[in-house]
């Protein structure tokens, strides 16, 4: 893996983590909260927006079927 995907990655990881955390608590729960709610409502806009978050899932994405195609296993 190259630093070109763990970068994305790591801006992905850092976008998801909280809407993970939100969404685990929920389940756990068994129950919606508000939070949760917002949670959603804030991906789909970011989603909607042509967000960093959405770009970052383009490249990264690419960027892995390039590798796995070239046979990269590390730097």
């Amino acid at each position: 893996m190259n630093e070109y995907l763990k970068n994305h990655l790591a801006r992905i990881h850092d976008s998801l983590y909280l809407s993970l955390i939100t969404i685990d608590q929920a389940l756990s729960k068994e129950q919606a909260t508000i939070e949760l709610a917002h949670e959603l409502s804030r991906l789909l806009t970011q989603m909607d927006r042509g967000s960093h978050l959405k770009q970052d899932l383009k490249e990264a994405e690419a960027e892995a079927y390039r590798q796995v195609e070239e046979g990269v296993t590390h730097d």
